[in-house]
């Protein structure tokens, strides 16, 4: 190593230490070691103080809205200005559906335009292939003159026979035994023939079952009542 001579070395050297302090690598620094873990204990309730209680849990409300939500916005709707302008939605109602107390109910009588449909039903087929029982057809052969012949000679012609009634109503379609629960409910004499009011009334309960409506257990004196002619005497003119 050569000495020094002159302030001019001195100042090189110094700044050549300098240099060379400032571009040397500084040294590595040691991280510290890991904190080491602490061991699990077995619980016992003397360490119960060395753990801090976590705190209470909130549960989460079921809903956001307000329990007197309703009213607040019902209040909120009166008091708009344009509230009274704004159309309100008509709500559909679907042929499917029904409300209890608007259901079709079993009528109880028998329309003015049904009962003059199945009186002309009656008219074009009474009086055709009647037959009588074993008692008239005795009382007609012992006893030809007696009053009650006459009027069944007469009654005869004003009412069908089952023959006929079984042809007509058969061409409604439904079940044999549909058609003879009917004939039950409205033969009351059981002799094979149906007079005026109970043939129309029983055009009138097949009808009701062809639109789905059950039959009755017993006809309501309703429906005999709007059946039956109700006889109007007109004054004649002199």
């Amino acid at each position: 190593m050569t000495p020094l001579r002159t302030g001019d070395d001195l100042a090189n050297a110094l700044v050549a230490s300098s240099l060379a302090s400032s571009r040397a690598p500084s040294p590595t620094r040691l991280e510290p070691p890991p904190v080491p873990t602490r061991r699990k204990r077995g619980h016992s309730h003397k360490l119960s103080f060395s753990r801090t209680p976590s705190p209470a849990k909130v549960g989460m409300l079921h809903t956001l809205r307000n329990y007197d939500g309703a009213s607040s916005s019902e209040s909120e709707d009166d008091k708009h200005p344009y509230r009274k302008h704004q159309k309100k939605r008509l709500i559909r109602k679907h042929p499917n559906k029904h409300h209890e107390g608007e259901r079709k109910r079993w009528r109880d009588a028998i329309t003015e335009r049904e009962r003059k449909r199945y009186e002309g039903v009656w008219a074009a087929n009474k009086g055709l292939y009647y037959s009588f029982t074993y008692q008239e057809q005795t009382l007609l052969r012992q006893q030809p003159d007696h009053p009650k012949v006459q009027e069944l000679q007469a009654a005869v012609n004003d009412q069908v026979s089952n023959i006929v009634a079984r042809d007509i109503w058969s061409r409604s379609r439904l079940p044999q035994p549909t058609l003879e629960m009917v004939w039950d409910l409205v033969d009351h004499d059981s002799v094979g023939r149906l007079q005026k009011e109970e043939f129309v009334v029983g055009m009138w309960l097949i009808d009701q079952r062809l639109k789905g409506r059950k039959l009755p257990v017993k006809v309501t004196e309703s429906v005999w009542a709007s059946v039956r002619s109700i006889g109007i005497k007109v004054r004649k003119k002199a």
